[in-house]
């Protein structure tokens, strides 16, 4: 992440009930709501958010999003989630840490590969964007156009 402080949009698998019981702590302990989720499984938040990349690499590993448009996937997703959330700091700054970063990983990768997948997201977490988030985040033609420069 470019800035020290920023809303994130987190995209989520919506059929995964341990995803979405994720995004639901996550937004009780984002006092300062810098946090917004969006359903990965919903065409229009992937292209919103994500133009470019499927369903499929999306429901592989949660993506977040900061304001500059830069995709953070996996455990590096989480390290921003933890830099913008004032009680997950010290999570920031042990999970950058050489060997706990590499263990962060694989751990991640060990959970998504075995979580399971099960309806549609229903419930409040991903439910809707902030309005403002929208105004924050970049538009897809003004990501395209940045990416081509």
């Amino acid at each position: 992440m470019r800035r020290f402080w920023g809303q994130l949009v987190v995209l989520i698998d919506g059929g995964c009930p341990l995803c979405r019981r994720t995004a639901r702590v996550l937004h009780a302990l984002d006092w300062l709501d810098r946090l917004a989720f969006a359903d990965a499984t919903d065409e229009a938040a992937r292209e919103r958010w994500t133009p470019g990349l499927n369903e499929a690499a999306l429901l592989h590993e949660t993506y977040v999003v900061d304001e500059t448009g830069a995709r953070h996937a996996g455990y590096e997703g989480y390290l921003c989630i933890a830099v913008v959330v004032p009680v997950l700091w010290p999570v920031a700054a042990a999970g950058r840490l050489p060997g706990i970063r590499q263990a962060g990983h694989a751990v991640y990768q060990f959970i998504a590969a075995r979580r399971e997948r099960r309806g549609r997201c229903s419930d409040d977490v991903c439910a809707h964007v902030p309005a403002r988030a929208l105004r924050s985040q970049p538009s897809a033609a003004t990501l395209d156009k940045s990416r081509q420069e």
